[in-house]
């Protein structure tokens, strides 16, 4: 029989409807900003896992893109304290410039926060 403790669990986070059309970088700009989802919906997310957990956003149904929105949310994570967590997400439905740019932001933090 196999230990229950070593099974991966999957945690899906989607983005939209809510961020359908990503917004500006901080909170006091809108409620679709990258600060207001990192703090509402990610960084909650984000804390419901364990080691095991494997995490995959969703961003299907999403129509503009923010390049301050998605350093604002998952690079802020990583600023916060949760770059193990981020740095293990998987992204699907994300148009693969886009996908580019969230991995450079991702990346991009991860250094900074080695420092």
């Amino acid at each position: 029989m196999k230990n229950m403790s070593t099974q991966k669990v999957m945690k899906i986070c989607e983005i939209s409807p809510e961020y359908q059309f990503q917004g500006p970088r901080f909170r006091s700009l809108g409620e679709t900003s990258g600060e207001y989802f990192r703090e509402e919906h990610l960084i909650p997310w984000l804390k419901s896992f364990d080691p095991q957990t494997e995490g995959i956003v969703d961003f299907s149904g999403t129509v503009v893109y923010s390049p301050s929105f998605l350093e604002e949310g998952f690079g802020g994570a990583i600023r916060q304290g949760y770059k193990n967590q981020v740095a293990k997400l998987s992204f699907r439905n994300i148009e693969d410039k886009w996908l580019t740019k969230l991995n450079t932001f991702i990346s991009d933090a991860l250094q900074l926060a080695k420092k």
